[in-house]
């Protein structure tokens, strides 16, 4: 689950008066993404960033952060490195949600994100089983988003663990290749992903290319709120090489650009989150629970 929505929402996504900005290496005082999984992933750099992030709360240091308080998020944070911004949202949805509730519609309800987000053009799912070289299950899914100027498309990989002890869960991903199967799953693969570019509706030139995502990686992490009954963080980053093109590189890296995504991608997965709260509680025969103000 990415999230850079329309260059043009990101001018109307810069804040408003109960936005509280922030600029203390100390941090802002919200605890966020912290635990004891040791992640593996076949690409060093996201293994090494996301371990960091899990356990070591000063990786954060010197980062853009702001906090909100009229929002289903609390903070956002950019930490900038030498290949653009790792980004972080954090929050707990102003409602109660289970945890598997939220684990589930991030790990099997993908799909539907472009119902309610429009910066995600469609997502495809692939295949699905248990990598035993990061030594966890994994759905596979092609994703398609529409960043106004362009159309950006990747194969993603999401794992998923749920840590007991600390009534964590965090569903990690990074890029797909050929790597990642046998040669006849990827030629499977291939077709669906070229099928899915070929039916999209685009735009008439010149703002209707497709440019694949050079690097992809990050991780959602579910654990206890404090507020409410869970709190869900958002890390990712993503990359164009130069072969992308200026529009590419430049765009994908602009502070509000990059905010507007992870705001569209944080309120989409809310709305999955109520949907799936809402069908449960309807299965079960009991009354839908009102949401804290």
């Amino acid at each position: 689950m990415l999230l850079i929505t329309l260059l043009t929402a990101a001018h109307a996504s810069l804040g408003s008066a109960n936005d509280q900005w922030c600029a203390s290496p100390a941090g802002c005082g919200t605890d966020a993404v912290t635990g004891s999984l040791n992640l593996k992933l076949r690409n060093g750099e996201a293994q090494a960033t996301l371990n960091r992030i899990l356990g070591d709360q000063s990786y954060w240091n010197g980062a853009w952060k702001q906090n909100y308080s009229d929002r289903l998020y609390d903070e956002i944070r950019l930490q900038s490195t030498d290949s653009g911004y790792v980004p972080m949202i954090t929050g707990e949805g102003q409602q109660d949600f289970q945890n598997e509730v939220v684990s589930d519609i991030v790990y099997y309800q993908n799909e539907d994100l472009p119902k309610y987000m429009s910066g995600c053009k469609l997502v495809v799912p692939l295949g699905s089983g248990y990598d035993p070289v990061v030594g966890a299950e994994y759905r596979d899914s092609f994703y398609i988003l529409d960043l106004t100027l362009f159309y950006g498309y990747f194969g993603q990989r999401m794992y998923r663990r749920h840590d007991d002890a600390h009534d964590q869960t965090v569903l990690w991903f990074e890029k797909l290749d050929s790597r990642f199967v046998d040669a006849a799953t990827w030629q499977s693969y291939q077709g669906q992903m070229k099928t899915a570019l070929d039916k999209i509706d685009r735009r008439w030139p010149p703002f209707n290319s497709e440019i694949e995502v050079t690097d992809i990686y990050g991780m959602f992490v579910v654990e206890p709120g404090k507020q409410h009954t869970s709190r869900v963080s958002f890390v990712s980053k993503v990359t164009f090489d130069k072969s992308a093109g200026v529009v590419a590189n430049w765009g994908s890296q602009l502070r509000p650009v990059v905010r507007a995504g992870l705001e569209s991608g944080f309120d989409a997965s809310v709305a999955l989150a109520k949907r799936e709260t809402e069908k449960r509680k309807k299965a079960a025969g009991s009354p839908s629970p009102t949401p804290t103000p």
